[in-house]
């Protein structure tokens, strides 16, 4: 039976593939749905504070996917380590890029009102 640590570490593989993507979606529907908000107000701030709060969630999740390069302690992988190791590299650098995405994003924000047209 497969430990917590196994599903853990197998979570960890994903973690960064998973969350970036849907991390750069939800800051994009978020900051459209903020518009009228921040035309009203003039500032563009929260949308800059969810992009920083989903990067930093991103940057989590590819922390756990870097980690997860590694065999638990003191124990070797249980199938091919290449393969693992591949896809949670991968999918830390996924992380890496979809930080540059939601950060790109949120520095329009600061720029664009939501006002021009």
């Amino acid at each position: 039976m497969p430990s917590a640590e196994h599903h853990t570490r197998r979570f960890g593989i994903w973690a960064g593939l998973a969350t970036g993507p849907v991390a750069a979606f939800l800051q994009q529907q978020g900051g459209s749905a903020l518009v009228p908000w921040t035309c009203a107000q003039s500032s563009g701030w929260p949308a800059v504070a969810l992009g920083l709060l989903l990067a930093a969630a991103t940057a989590v999740a590819g922390f756990v996917s870097w980690r997860a390069r590694q065999p638990g302690k003191g124990r070797a992988w249980d199938s091919d380590p290449g393969n693992r190791r591949f896809v949670a590299g991968l999918s830390a650098g996924t992380a890496a890029f979809f930080i540059l995405v939601i950060l790109a994003q949120a520095l329009a924000a600061v720029f664009l009102t939501g006002c021009e047209r």
